[in-house]
């Protein structure tokens, strides 16, 4: 069978990343300068501190693992200057991504239902906007993407992950597919080795570098997240006394029901790794249920997080991509709902930042805090949906091998 042309997919990537590239500098002056160029000039103050020979670990916003000081180092080493070099270096990595899934859905045997991910990805992340780009979040996604499409060997796979969460941690939550004791044992021993000795050797030469495993405990709950959003459409209804503050990088919420709203938050991420360990260890997975496994794990830990910033999408919308791209032999098991839930709430973000940000953030003003509310709302239900059908795609419906059952590999793992 003919497969359609990719160019249609190329062409709108390339205007829509011009696009993108034209209103975080102002040429197009869509306005909201400072909330696209704030992460930006903090990278390069802290590239100066790194240069320096050691981490910014004073500073409160800086809470990140060690080799996060790469993505912030790089753009040094362009000719240009550090904003026009760290938007050139993410657009190389949104590229890479792309043509990571184009690679993926190409060894697939039914390769035009695999450019749906290609779609979703050049589509969805453009969604959200400039902050695509401002922000280093693109080059840890470009990290997960690898260890999800480059090989299905666990070794392989783990050895990204861990290289990942010595980035940013999120993907640790990587490793949740991986099918029965002996792929996670071996996905998991590579990810800590990698992890390991990467952060010990930058520890070992650089003061500071592993400050960041404390840097989270004193941060507050964060307006944009789930747990807060009660409160958020409250304030705008005038039924919570309470405000915002800066802290930490982000917009805090204070006040009355905030600190059991905490304890809610931090007891949610325990229980949606118990809901995780129950699907692991009653299902029979195949090599499919690793993608959407993936994308329900990375969904539960941005959900149950006292932080929920607008660059979180990035990491789902590319993992919703990868799980758009994998061929299903039963089209009971396609992840479509879950993905589609995912673009919306990418859209809705995309929407509310930093276009109506103060809304919610500072004033309580309800227009932006009900696209707030919708975003979340979306989320959420990605988040649920998703769950539901791993759980209903991996049912044990036969005999077991190894403890699973192993139907036969996807083409395009």
């Amino acid at each position: 069978m003919r497969r359609r042309p990719v160019w249609p997919v190329l062409v709108t990537w390339v205007v829509t990343r011009t696009l993108l590239i034209l209103a975080a500098t102002q040429v197009i002056p869509v306005g909201h300068r400072i909330a696209f160029d704030n992460d930006v000039s903090l990278y390069r103050f802290w590239s100066n501190t790194l240069l320096a020979g050691a981490f910014p670990a004073a500073d409160e916003k800086w809470q990140y693992p060690p080799l996060a000081a790469v993505p912030m180092l790089a753009p040094r080493l362009l000719p240009f200057t550090y904003r026009d070099a760290f938007l050139l270096l993410a657009v190389a990595c949104d590229l890479a991504v792309l043509l990571l899934l184009w690679r993926f859905a190409a060894r697939s045997a039914d390769g035009d239902r695999g450019r749906t991910g290609l779609w979703a990805w050049t589509v969805g992340a453009a969604l959200l906007g400039p902050v695509l780009i401002t922000r280093y979040d693109l080059m840890v996604t470009l990290l997960a993407v690898m260890a999800l499409t480059l090989s299905p060997h666990p070794v392989v796979r783990g050895s990204l992950i861990g290289l990942g969460l010595a980035v940013k941690v999120w993907p640790v939550a990587l490793l949740t597919g991986l099918r029965r004791w002996r792929e996670l044992l071996e996905g998991s021993a590579s990810a800590f080795v990698a992890a390991a000795v990467t952060c010990g050797v930058v520890a070992a030469a650089v003061p500071g570098a592993l400050d960041f495993v404390v840097a989270q405990r004193d941060r507050g709950l964060q307006i944009e997240s789930l747990t807060a959003t009660p409160f958020a459409l409250a304030r705008a209804l005038g039924w919570w006394g309470g405000y915002t503050t800066y802290r930490h990088g982000a917009m805090e919420a204070v006040g009355p029901g905030i600190a059991a709203a905490e304890v809610v938050s931090l007891a949610a991420t325990p229980v949606a790794l118990a809901l995780l360990a129950l699907w692991w260890l009653r299902a029979a997975p195949d090599a499919r249920s690793y993608y959407d496994a993936a994308l329900t794990a990375v969904l539960f830990l941005v959900l149950t997080s006292r932080v929920l910033s607008p660059q979180y999408l990035v990491w789902v919308v590319a993992i919703a991509a990868v799980v758009l791209s994998v061929r299903r032999e039963r089209p009971g098991r396609s992840r479509r709902a879950a993905v589609m839930l995912v673009l919306v709430a990418a859209a809705l973000t995309g929407l509310a930042y930093p276009w109506v940000e103060e809304d919610y953030s500072w004033s309580g003003r309800l227009p932006g805090t009900l696209l707030l509310v919708a975003r979340n709302l979306a989320l959420l239900a990605a988040g649920i949906v998703s769950y539901v059908q791993l759980w209903r795609a991996t049912r044990r419906t036969g005999p077991a091998v190894d403890g699973a059952e192993r139907p036969a590999s996807v083409t395009s793992a």
